[in-house]
């Protein structure tokens, strides 16, 4: 199976389709296109040029904290990609993956875009001569991260700044919350935009994460409440009726190369209990949060500025969460897939105590010496 080829408009496809005998099928097949970007250039088409050294590619989708990216290895026997086709720093690079028939005859074509990512580092090897070009889906030399700035910001919505802030850098919002709470007076000082925003959207409870289009804000809370789309039961237990359309919703897994479970006992808390003295007068606002599914357990003390008791109960059910939500967390390695993106509910089934529903955290997608997908989750929390 070849992993990469030249497209150039379905023509490997339809070189394959030619090759067939009459009467015979494809059976699956996955490949990529890859466009470089130099800085200040236009878009070229080098598929077929990597193909002829590419090892494998590397791609990880992250949910928050953390940028994706992605890593070519490539044989450099001959040392082209440290002399006359070493990439500059700032160019881009563009990624399309492609499956045919992966899951059965008649599926066809899927197409998986992994966006347009910055050159980042380039690291060589001996042995054997290999070179790896690492890229990220954001950049570095741009305002939003590299200017410091000092402003005050005065009645505002959590929204209204971050669409502030997303126009002011030519970039997309995208907003995955249900609450949008105002910020009566903050100040950035010294701070770049993306280290400010950051700060505001963790003090709301929320995520962040950045792409080379986009900020995104995600309210973890919410993305939990939603219906898993696929379900992974533990091997051997699959329904006889698991489908194998991959159009059927939620789609049954329970082919694993491998997993891992893991729960903690440490650092974990049944409630969280605020209290706060406001002003000279050292008026007392307090409100206790106790998860729903705990029965027994410790009680988180935070002492952080709040003016009321509503702020004094958000507050609570947010740093309950940031403690337990790593409570319950599983790994898979499975064979690959595009239905795995970071964000996406699965639900475990007959794992025992671990069955449940959970959110990816993380997805790496691996292209060389076949088609292999890790995914990295934790289980969802009740109620907060």
């Amino acid at each position: 199976m070849s992993f990469f080829g030249a497209l150039n408009g379905g023509n490997l496809l339809t070189k394959w389709m030619g090759d067939l005998t009459p009467g015979a099928g494809i059976s699956f097949r996955a490949w990529g296109k890859v466009l470089y970007t130099p800085k200040g250039g236009d878009p070229q088409d080098i598929t077929t040029e990597l193909t002829k050294y590419l090892l494998s590619i590397d791609y990880t989708d992250n949910m928050i904290g953390q940028v994706d990216d992605v890593t070519l290895t490539l044989e450099d026997r001959a040392q082209l990609w440290l002399s006359d086709w070493y990439p500059q720093r700032g160019s881009k690079i563009d990624i399309t993956l492609y499956m045919y028939n992966r899951n059965n005859l008649g599926e066809g074509q899927l197409e998986y875009k992994l966006g347009t990512f910055e050159i980042d580092e380039i690291e060589e090897h001996m042995p054997p001569a290999t070179v790896q070009i690492k890229a990220i889906s954001t950049t570095f030399d741009g305002s939003l991260r590299g200017e410091k700035k000092n402003r005050t910001w005065e009645n505002i919505s959590i929204w209204k700044c971050a669409s502030d802030i997303a126009k002011e850098h030519n970039l997309e919002l995208e907003w995955h919350c249900e609450d949008n709470p105002n910020l009566d007076h903050v100040e950035q000082s010294d701070e770049s935009d993306l280290d400010f925003l950051q700060k505001v959207v963790k003090d709301a409870g929320f995520a962040l994460k950045i792409t080379a289009e986009k900020i995104i804000i995600i309210d973890e809370q919410m993305q939990e409440k939603g219906d898993a789309k696929i379900m992974f039961f533990h091997p051997g237990t699959v329904p006889l009726t698991a489908p194998t359309d991959a159009e059927e919703m939620p789609r049954k897994v329970s082919k694993f190369d491998a997993y891992t479970l893991k729960a903690k006992t440490r650092d974990t808390y049944k409630a969280c209990h605020v209290c706060y003295q406001k002003g000279k007068d050292k008026e007392k606002i307090e409100a206790t949060f106790t998860a729903p599914d705990k029965k027994d357990g410790q009680t988180l003390e935070v002492s952080e500025q709040c003016e009321t008791v509503a702020e004094a109960e958000r507050l609570a059910k947010k740093k309950l969460r940031e403690q337990n939500k790593d409570e319950v967390t599983a790994s898979f390695s499975t064979y690959g897939d595009f239905i795995y993106a970071a964000g996406g509910l699965v639900e475990l089934k007959n794992f025992g105590v671990f069955d449940g529903k959970y959110i990816i955290t993380k997805v790496g997608l691996r292209f060389g010496g076949g088609f292999t997908v890790s995914v990295d989750m934790r289980r969802c929390l009740d109620g907060y």
